[in-house]
């Protein structure tokens, strides 16, 4: 089940091989020219040309950030054939970057600190890897290269709404890993990251002279009780079997020493596990931040910003990326994460739809080992040939796979219908 004749195998590392210096040279210029979040322009148009160079029918979206791209077989149904989606992000994050290297940020306060870059060169890697094959494929490929991942609402939403994920049957993301040696690859079957929501609580008082404290209602005392009783909240309202985690990040209240301000405000983060946890976190907040702020006649405005949910990996999906990934690197490439991470991801998204899984790769070479979001962080650029194979490998597996499935609930399918009916803002 999903056994590539060796011809072809020996084909796709062929091509994969014979386009390494392209493509570390595809990530350097990515890398050189970093843009931020919804500011994609010139990335989205590079990688417009070069899929379209390839043969893909290339989809932009209309506020020119973000697309996804097709390739097709000959006679391609797509209410018969299965589509297996590969994701890249594509933004960069508002850091100066420290490294000295000829390929360092040439665009002020903007890095690619979180390896999107080497992202989009192993995905297109991937892309010309299975275009050489396009003529034995299965099914459909999909590139989908998403804007925006670093922010809250962030792009994969948008590029839901744009039909990216429309009539996938699979989908396949990839994050690099500074803390893992190149040549290794991390896996984890079901919970991956944290689902996230960010929260701002404004309390309303009534400010006067510090002298004078009794005349006022102090916001700023108000304020630390509230916080106090959310960090407390999560280990006695919540189920501990169930992680979450809250982090208050912002106090911010007052302009003077000796007077007492109107308001003050807390912002925050609450990362979860699980879907039932995400959606006891609006009711919680407002029962403890409206008893606190009752008990010392106070009033508040809470405002919530819904995020992604949590990954959860597909386990047979898991299973062809380890088989893929042991045929590569061997049995000691595969790595088993212990437990999720309550970072979050908004490639969850796109699990609402269809199953899919991230894997990390190992990205650290010789020499200090810088994390994420680092103004030090680069990579091994040899793990570039090594996410290109394991990402273009597996999604032919995958095809396969479900190419050879009973498949009748496909037929019947116009759209796919998010699990999750809670609305985000």
């Amino acid at each position: 089940m999903g056994n590539l004749p060796t011809n072809l195998v020996e084909q796709l590392e062929r091509t994969i091989r014979s386009n390494d210096d392209d493509l570390i040279s595809l990530r350097r210029q990515f890398h050189a020219h970093p843009e931020l979040s919804n500011q994609e322009f010139e990335t989205t148009r590079e990688l417009k040309q070069r899929l379209e160079e390839l043969g893909f029918e290339v989809h932009v979206r209309d506020e020119g950030t973000g697309l996804y791209a097709d390739l097709e077989p000959e006679g391609f149904d797509p209410l018969e054939d299965p589509t297996v989606a590969i994701r890249s992000d594509i933004d960069a994050l508002p850091i100066e970057e420290e490294n000295d290297v000829p390929y360092r940020s040439k665009n002020e306060g903007v890095m690619h600190a979180c390896g999107h870059d080497v992202h989009m060169a192993s995905v297109m890697g991937s892309g010309m890897a299975i275009d050489s094959l396009s003529r034995d494929l299965t099914g459909r490929l999909r590139l989908i290269f998403q804007h925006a991942e670093e922010k809250v609402h962030g792009g994969a939403t948008e590029m839901v709404d744009f039909g990216a994920i429309d009539e996938v049957d699979a989908i396949l993301g990839v994050h690099c890993q500074p803390q893992m040696e190149v040549g290794t690859v991390g896996l984890r079957k079901g919970a991956f990251t944290a689902g996230f929501d960010d929260f701002r609580i404004k309390v309303i008082g009534r400010g006067g002279h510090g002298a004078r404290p009794h005349e006022t209602i102090d916001p700023i005392y108000v304020v630390t009780q509230v916080a106090n009783a959310l960090y407390q909240a999560t280990s006695r309202s919540l189920d501990a079997r169930d992680p979450v985690v809250l982090s208050i990040g912002s106090i911010e209240g007052g302009d003077a020493p000796n007077a007492i301000p109107s308001s003050a405000t807390i912002e925050g983060t609450i990362r979860t596990l699980s879907d039932e946890q995400q959606e006891r976190i609006e009711p919680l907040l407002k029962r403890i931040v409206g008893g606190v702020c009752m008990a010392h006649d106070a009033q508040y405005e809470l405002d919530i910003k819904y995020g992604a949910p949590a990954i959860y990996n597909d386990h047979r999906v898991v299973d062809h990326i380890e088989a893929v990934t042991s045929e590569l690197l061997g049995d000691e490439g595969v790595q088993e994460i212990p437990l999720p991470s309550m970072g979050s991801e908004d490639f969850s998204e796109y699990l609402q739809y269809a199953p899919g899984a991230m894997f990390r790769l190992g990205s650290a070479g010789v020499g200090p080992k810088h994390l994420l979001h680092s103004a030090r962080f680069d990579v091994d650029e040899r793990v570039i040939g090594t996410g290109s194979y394991i990402l273009s490998r597996t999604a032919l597996r995958i095809m396969d796979d479900l190419a050879d499935r009973e498949k009748p609930s496909r037929t019947e399918r116009v759209m796919k219908t998010r699990k999750s009916n809670r609305e985000r803002n």
